[in-house]
C-alpha cells in the first residue's frame, strides 16, 4: 500500500482522517443543538451556507497565496487556526453563551481556514505522489473524508449522548492540534523557483480552461449536481427525525451508510476501467446517484435508505477519485493552486443557494418530498455529462502535457 512506502502520503492521510473525524462530529453535534434549540430547516440552511461562502469570495487569493507559499507552513498555519476556533466554540458551548450568530461566525472562520488548506493539500499531494502513484495517491486523499465522515457520524451519534456536545467540538479542536503535527513533519521537495521571465509570461488564471474547453463545463455540470447533492446534510437530520421518527443515532447510521459507500467507492476505483470517456464515467455515477435520492421521496424505509445512501456514495466515491486523478495530471505544477482553488470555488458556487433553499424548501415539504426533487435534479445532470461525453471523445480528455497544461 502506498501510505506503508510512502511517509509523507500517510502523514497527510494520518492528519486528514484525524482531523476530519473530528469536524464531520463537529458539524453533527452542532446541527443536533441547532435542533434541539428550536432550530428551523432555514437555520440549518444558513449554518450550511456559512461553511460555502470564503471557498467562493476568496478565490483569487487562495489561489495565488497556495502558488506563491511551501505547503507546509500553510496547511500548519490553517489547522492552527481552525483549532483555536472550535476550541472557542467549545467554550462558548460548555458555559452556555453560545448563539446562532457566534454559531455561524465560526462556521466561516473554519471554512475559511478550510478554503486555503484544501488547494494545498492537493498541491502536496502531487508533490509527494511519484506520477505511477497518483491514482492511488488522490484515492487515499480523497478516502479521508468518507472515512472520517463515516467513523465521525457513528462516533459523534454515541459521542453526543455520553459526553455532551460541548465535548464533541472539543475533541474536534484535538483533532486540528493533532493534523497540524501531521502536517509539520512533512518532509516535500522545495518547489522550482520561477524566473522573472516565466513570472512575466505566466498566462491568465483561466488559460487552462481555454486549452482543454470540457474542464471548465465539467467542472460547473458537477458545480450544478451539488446543488441537488449536498443538501443531504440538511434534509437527513430532518428526515431521520420527522419522516422514520428516529433520533440521533439513527441520524449517525444513516449517514455513516453514506460516508461508508463513499470510503468503498474510493478504493474500488483503481480496478473500474470500465469507461476510458471519463464523462460518460460522470454520467453514469450521477445517475445512480440521482436514483439512490429519487426512491426515499418514494418509500419510507430506514434499511432500504440506508442502503441507497451507499449506492450513492459508492458511485460518488469512484466518480471522485477518477476526475480529480485526471486533473492532477492534466494541469501543470505551476497552476496547481490556482487551479485547484478555482476548482474549489466552480464545484461550490451553488452551495450557498442550495444550502438557504433546500433549508426554506425543507420548512414547506416534506423531506420526503424535498428527496425527490433532489433526485430528479441530479439525474438530469447525469442526461448534461451524457451530452458532454458525445461532445468530447476520448483524445480530448488525454491528460495533456506539463508545458502546455
Amino acid at each position: 500500500m502506498l501510505i506503508l512506502r510512502n511517509r509523507n502520503i500517510l502523514l497527510i492521510w494520518l492528519g486528514q482522517v484525524l482531523s476530519q473525524v473530528g469536524t464531520r462530529m463537529y458539524q453533527l453535534a452542532l446541527a443536533w443543538w441547532i435542533l434541539s434549540h428550536g432550530g428551523s430547516g432555514r437555520q440549518m440552511g444558513l449554518f450550511m451556507m456559512m461553511g460555502a461562502l470564503p471557498a467562493l469570495l476568496l478565490v483569487k487569493v487562495i489561489g495565488k497565496t497556495v502558488d506563491r507559499l511551501p505547503s507546509r507552513p500553510l496547511l500548519v498555519a490553517c489547522d492552527g487556526l481552525s483549532c483555536a476556533v472550535v476550541l472557542a466554540a467549545a467554550w462558548m458551548l460548555q458555559s452556555s453563551q453560545m448563539t446562532l450568530g457566534w454559531l455561524y461566525l465560526a462556521g466561516f472562520l473554519v471554512a475559511g481556514s478550510q478554503a486555503f488548506f484544501d488547494p494545498a493539500l492537493n498541491k502536496a499531494v502531487a508533490a509527494a505522489a511519484a506520477a505511477e502513484d497518483m491514482e492511488e495517491a488522490v484515492a487515499f486523499q480523497t478516502s479521508t473524508q468518507s472515512l472520517a465522515s463515516f467513523s465521525g457520524a457513528a462516533a459523534g451519534a454515541l459521542l453526543i449522548a455520553k459526553i455532551g456536545i460541548p465535548a464533541v467540538v472539543a475533541f474536534n479542536a484535538l483533532s486540528f492540534l493533532v493534523s497540524g503535527v501531521c502536517n509539520a513533519m512533512l518532509t516535500l521537495k522545495p518547489a522550482t523557483p520561477q524566473s522573472k521571465a516565466d513570472a512575466a509570461e505566466e498566462p491568465p488564471d483561466g488559460d487552462f480552461f481555454k486549452q482543454t474547453p470540457w474542464l471548465k463545463k465539467g467542472l460547473l455540470g458537477f458545480g450544478c449536481a451539488n446543488f441537488f447533492l449536498t443538501p443531504i446534510l440538511v434534509i437527513l437530520p430532518l428526515y431521520a427525525k420527522l419522516t422514520l421518527n428516529g433520533g440521533v443515532s439513527l441520524l449517525g447510521a444513516l449517514e455513516a451508510s453514506l460516508w461508508l459507500g463513499l470510503t468503498a467507492g474510493t478504493f474500488a476505483s483503481k480496478w473500474l476501467d470500465f469507461s476510458r470517456n471519463t464523462l460518460k464515467l460522470g454520467a453514469g455515477a450521477l445517475a445512480v446517484a440521482g436514483a439512490s435520492l429519487f426512491l426515499p421521496g418514494l418509500v419510507a424505509n430506514r434499511a432500504l435508505f440506508a442502503a441507497l445512501l451507499f449506492s450513492a456514495g459508492a458511485a460518488l466515491g469512484v466518480n471522485n477519485v477518477k476526475f480529480v486523478a485526471l486533473f492532477q495530471e492534466t494541469v501543470a505544477p505551476e497552476h496547481k493552486g490556482r487551479f485547484f482553488a478555482l476548482m474549489q470555488a466552480l464545484l461550490a458556487f451553488t452551495f450557498p443557494v442550495a444550502f438557504l433553499l433546500f433549508g426554506l424548501l425543507a420548512d414547506r415539504l416534506s423531506p420526503q418530498r424535498v428527496c425527490l426533487v433532489q433526485g430528479l435534479g441530479v439525474m438530469g445532470l447525469a442526461v448534461y455529462f451524457l451530452k458532454l461525453s458525445d461532445d468530447f471523445g476520448e483524445a480530448e480528455l488525454t491528460p495533456a502535457a506539463p508545458e502546455t497544461a
